[in-house]
C-alpha cells in the first residue's frame, strides 16, 4: 500500500481524541517538536486567522516559520506550510513514509500532525505554529512541547465531545495551558467563562480586544503573544484563504468560511460593509446544532440588502455530508462546481459562505491555490 493510500485508509478510523498514541509516535520519531519553538493555538473562531497572522508577522521579522493547520481547502499539502507556502508533494510524501513506518495505529489527523513536525524540522524551521484540530485538552497537538499558547474566541460547538455549556467548552480549550509557558486568552466577555478558563490556565493573561474586524483582532492576538514570548513581529495586511477573501473578476467573489453561529454573526457586518448594489449568494453548510441560529444573521442581511439571486449547495469532502436545502424556496444544486456556474442574473459579486469546505470547493473550481499571501 502506498503512503497516500495508507493515509486515506486512516480516515475510516474516524476521530479518536487522546494523547497516548501520538506521544508514543513522537518519542519513536526522536521528538521533532523539540527541534523547534512550537506555539499552540486553540479556539472556536479565529484560530486559523490568528495562526496565519502569526506566521506572516514572524516571517516578515526574518524567522523561518512552519504552520500545521486543518482542514485543507484544495490540496492536503496545505496542512503543512513553510513560510506561508504549502510544502511540495515530495516533501509531504517523504515525511509521510516515516510516519507509515511506525508500528502503531494512528488517525488521519494524528498522521498529518506528525508529518508537519517532521517536514518542518527537515525544512529548517525555527518556529512552528500548531493549530488545534478540536478542543484542546485531548487534541493531538497538545502533545508538543511549546513556548507559548493562544486561545481565540470561544463559542458553544462540538457539544457532544467538548461539553454542553460554554464554560465546559472554554475549559477544554484553556487546557492547552502548560506551566511556566506564556499564554494569552481572548477575553470571553463573561466572568463565569473566564473563571472556568482560569481553573485550567492559572497564569494566562486575558486580552479584551477593541471592536475591529476578524483579521485585525487575529493580528492583535498574534502580535501580543509574540511580544510575550519575546519574538520580533512585523505587521501588515495578509490574505488568508476563505476568510473574507476577495477575488477580483467579472463577477468578483467573496469567500468567507463562517461555519458556526458566532462566526456567521461576526462575518455578516463585514460582508454587508462591502456589498455592491448587485450581489448574489452561494450558501452551503454542514449540519448545525442550531440551524436557525446559524442562518438568522444571513436571513437578516438578505432582508436588508436583497441579493439578485440565491443558490444553495452541499459542501463536498467535509467531515460531515452537506445539508440538503438549508434555505427553503430557493434554487438548490447539490454540487458546488455546478452551482457556481448556474447563476443567471447579472451580478457584480458572488458571496460564498457557510462552510470552509465549500470555500475550498470554489477555490478548487477557480484554480486558485491556498497560500498565505503577505
Amino acid at each position: 500500500m502506498s503512503a497516500r493510500e495508507w493515509l486515506n485508509s486512516s480516515k475510516s478510523k474516524g476521530m479518536s481524541l487522546g494523547l497516548s498514541r501520538v506521544n508514543e509516535a513522537l518519542e519513536a520519531l526522536g521528538r521533532p517538536d523539540r527541534a523547534m519553538d512550537c506555539i499552540h493555538v486553540a479556539g472556536s473562531n479565529g484560530k486559523g486567522s490568528a495562526c496565519a497572522q502569526m506566521v506572516a508577522g514572524l516571517v516578515r521579522a526574518g524567522y523561518n516559520v512552519g504552520l500545521f493547520s486543518s482542514p485543507h481547502l484544495v490540496r492536503i499539502e496545505e496542512r503543512v506550510r513553510v513560510n506561508g507556502k504549502s510544502i511540495s508533494s515530495d516533501d509531504f510524501d517523504n515525511a509521510l513514509s516515516k510516519v507509515q513506518d511506525l508500528p502503531m495505529e494512528l488517525t488521519f489527523f494524528e498522521i498529518t500532525y506528525l508529518v508537519s513536525l517532521i517536514a518542518c524540522k527537515e525544512a529548517g524551521v525555527s518556529i512552528m505554529v500548531l493549530e488545534t484540530g478540536l478542543g484542546g485538552r485531548l487534541d493531538a497537538t497538545r502533545s508538543a512541547d511549546v513556548v507559548g499558547c493562544l486561545v481565540t474566541a470561544i463559542s458553544l460547538e462540538h457539544s457532544d465531545i467538548l461539553g454542553d455549556t460554554i464554560e465546559k467548552v472554554a475549559k477544554e480549550k484553556a487546557a492547552i495551558w502548560r506551566s511556566g509557558v506564556p499564554m494569552l486568552i481572548r477575553d470571553p466577555g463573561s466572568a463565569k467563562v473566564r473563571n472556568a478558563m482560569r481553573e485550567e490556565a492559572i497564569s494566562a493573561r486575558f486580552y479584551n480586544p477593541e471592536k475591529s474586524t476578524f483579521m485585525d483582532e487575529a493580528a492583535d492576538l498574534a502580535e501580543m503573544l509574540c511580544a510575550m514570548i519575546g519574538y520580533s513581529f512585523v505587521r501588515r495586511p495578509i490574505t488568508w484563504p476563505a476568510r473574507m477573501q476577495y477575488i477580483e473578476g467579472e463577477p468578483s467573489f467573496l469567500l468567507e468560511a463562517a461555519h458556526n453561529p458566532s462566526g456567521m454573526r461576526r462575518a455578516i457586518p463585514e460582508i454587508a460593509a462591502i456589498l455592491p448594489e448587485k450581489w448574489s449568494l452561494l450558501l452551503g453548510t454542514s449540519p448545525q446544532q442550531n440551524m436557525d441560529d446559524f442562518l438568522s444573521p444571513m436571513l437578516e442581511l438578505i432582508k436588508i440588502f436583497p441579493p439578485v439571486e440565491i443558490i444553495t449547495t452541499e459542501p463536498q469532502n467535509g467531515r460531515y455530508p452537506g445539508v440538503e436545502e438549508p434555505l427553503t424556496g430557493v434554487k438548490h444544486i447539490e454540487k458546488p462546481s455546478v452551482a457556481i456556474e448556474s447563476f443567471e442574473e447579472e451580478t457584480e459579486l458572488i458571496v460564498v459562505t457557510g462552510s470552509l469546505y465549500l470555500c475550498g470547493n470554489i477555490l478548487s473550481y477557480l484554480g486558485i491555490n491556498a497560500d498565505i499571501l503577505s
